[in-house]
């Protein structure tokens, strides 16, 4: 009777759904990576690859996701809640074209220069797969900003299938047109989910053109709290690209270190960040808040531990098969084992960033800006030290993802600081 009655509780259905979806779309993004290993390996071409890709990820934490959800998923929900009427999404099928191709504009500003850093024979294959990339950020902003209007209006299971689906279709063609088109054959499948779900399910919401209009715009975005909000993925990200500034295929073993050490990351302190979240911003509790700070340690120390003892074992069995070969287990291994500490202070920082987060967005601007503008700062004046720096790329990643994320650490214990301050009043 009990779970008769859980089960017909529609919003703890809509949350078993998408976590159940969010589960799925994570291993079907880790068998994507396996393939991509199986197919490429430590190619030189794949390397150079990454990094470009590396452009439009970054560009996608700030604009996608949670970030995106933190920005429009209040106002929409609000436009749902007070009318009965009709809602016309004429507005925002403009705003979210045009948004897209000021997106894509500013990722060829960025991957451009890049293809002409890499001072390859295949010019014009890069500069297809920039555009390309760019074509495909734009694509998924203009289908996840309709996704998030899914969510607003309360249909979360569809939400979490059409982007389940999106994910599984372009996995399912990864391999054969790996095979067939090499590196372009990774773009066209991720095109192919895109399109299938912008034909499927975006298609006939840009026909609601009658009603009251939803109107937003680059205001509606909170840029400071976007990067706080994803500033674990933006120092992953970040750190990738600096291990991609070499001659070599470097950053390879780097993206298959972090995808195994982000593992922990994404299917364990994420969702119980989320938890904290959402304990937190119903009651003030100082115990939770040390009891996710101790697991968080705990599986972080817990990780370095695994790393170092089995580390080999788990990259050879993962993913050396086909052009991945044992000189690349060995190197990633290595890299992995470099690394595992820095998750340690991500970990513990993404978990002491959750309280503060549970605070009103107004209350918390001023000090969030502050925050994310030292993020910054220590981007570029690291950017500016690696270029007088006589220190190798490999060597760069890590001075960038330890820097990064100790310093994150101090501002999480500092927005912690600001929680206590402000609830006190």
């Amino acid at each position: 009777m009990l779970v008769k009655g859980i089960l017909k509780n529609k919003s703890v259905v809509d949350f078993l759904v998408m976590f159940l979806s969010n589960i799925i779309k994570k291993i079907i993004g880790f068998f994507r990576e396996i393939i991509l290993a199986y197919v490429f390996g430590s190619s030189i071409v794949y390397a150079n690859f990454i990094l470009l890709k590396t452009v439009t990820d970054l560009f996608s934490q700030v604009t996608l996701g949670s970030a995106l959800q933190a920005s429009l998923l209040g106002k929409f929900s609000k436009i749902y809640a007070s009318t009965k009427e009709k809602v016309s999404l004429s507005a925002v099928s403009s705003s979210s074209f045009e948004l897209s191709w000021k997106l894509f504009l500013l990722s060829q500003l960025v991957q451009l220069p890049i293809v002409w850093y890499l001072q390859t024979d295949h010019l014009f294959l890069y500069i297809l797969l920039s555009f390309a990339l760019g074509f495909i950020l734009s694509l998924n902003f203009f289908a996840s900003v309709f996704m998030l209007i899914m969510q607003a209006r309360g249909e979360f299971k569809k939400q979490a299938f059409v982007s389940t689906v999106d994910i599984f279709i372009s996995a399912l063609f990864l391999y054969p047109l790996s095979l067939l088109f090499g590196i372009v054959g990774i773009i066209i499948s991720r095109s192919l989910g895109m399109l299938s779900i912008l034909y499927k399910y975006i298609k006939p919401m840009l026909k609601e053109n009658s009603g009251n209009p939803v109107v937003f715009g680059v205001k509606d975005f909170n840029i400071s709290l976007m990067i706080l909000g994803n500033f674990a993925n933006i120092i992953m990200l970040i750190s990738r690209f600096v291990a991609g500034m070499g001659d070599d295929n470097n950053i390879t073993f780097f993206n298959y270190s972090v995808i195994l050490l982000n593992t922990f990351l994404t299917a364990i302190i994420i969702n119980l960040n989320t938890i904290v979240l959402r304990k937190l911003a119903i009651k003030k509790d100082v115990r939770l808040i040390f009891f996710s700070v101790g697991i968080a340690l705990s599986l972080g120390l817990g990780l370095v531990f695994i790393v170092d003892v089995f580390g080999f074992d788990i990259v050879q069995f993962i993913f050396q098969r086909g052009a991945f070969t044992l000189e690349d287990t060995i190197k990633t291994t290595s890299y992995a084992k470099d690394l595992s500490i820095s998750f340690v202070f991500i970990f513990i920082a993404s978990s002491l960033f959750q309280p503060y987060f549970s605070l009103a967005n107004k209350v918390i601007k001023r000090d969030s800006s502050i925050m994310a503008s030292i993020l910054v700062i220590s981007i570029i004046f690291l950017a500016i030290f690696f270029h007088f720096s006589g220190y190798t790329a490999r060597e760069n990643s890590l001075i960038m993802i330890y820097t990064l994320s100790i310093i994150s650490m101090f501002l999480a214990l500092f927005s912690s600081y600001s929680y206590f301050n402000i609830t006190k009043r």
